[in-house]
């Protein structure tokens, strides 16, 4: 494996990684992290590539915005069920007040805006605009 391909993978493990986190996370982003993976990996692993395209829980995010660049309703509440959960948890530990509303503040500004984004129209990303590729051979 030659260096560019190394640092390649490497980078799209790593976003990876991060994604995935973001997925629990409220300030990491995890669609772009997982569309820089798609791309590394689309000029370094076929295998990782088609891995992550095919991936149950990640994959979705890509053809989303591949596809419409559209959230459904589906991921909309389920981003912001997780934005509730932890700024509450967030509100809860955290004593000065000014902080407190602060968090309340960002996650009604997120909430709102997510909500605001065009929703995609018709079935579940796993149903329409998702290519049906086979999960890698090891």
């Amino acid at each position: 494996m030659d260096f560019k391909r190394t640092v390649y993978v490497s980078g799209g493990l790593l976003s990876v990684g991060l994604g995935t986190a973001g997925l629990f996370l409220p300030l990491l982003p995890t669609t772009p992290l997982l569309l820089l993976a798609a791309f590394l990996f689309a000029r370094s692993s076929e295998r990782w590539h088609r891995w992550l395209l095919t991936h149950k829980r990640l994959g979705p995010y890509i053809h989303a915005f591949r596809g419409r660049a559209r959230l459904t309703r589906q991921q909309k509440f389920q981003m912001c069920v997780s934005f509730t959960v932890l700024f509450g948890i967030s509100i809860y530990l955290v004593p000065i007040l000014a902080v407190r509303l602060a968090l309340a503040a960002w996650c009604a500004f997120w909430i709102v805006f997510i909500y605001r984004i065009k929703s995609a129209s018709g079935p579940p990303d796993n149903e329409v605009g998702t290519p049906q590729l086979e999960a890698p051979a090891e």
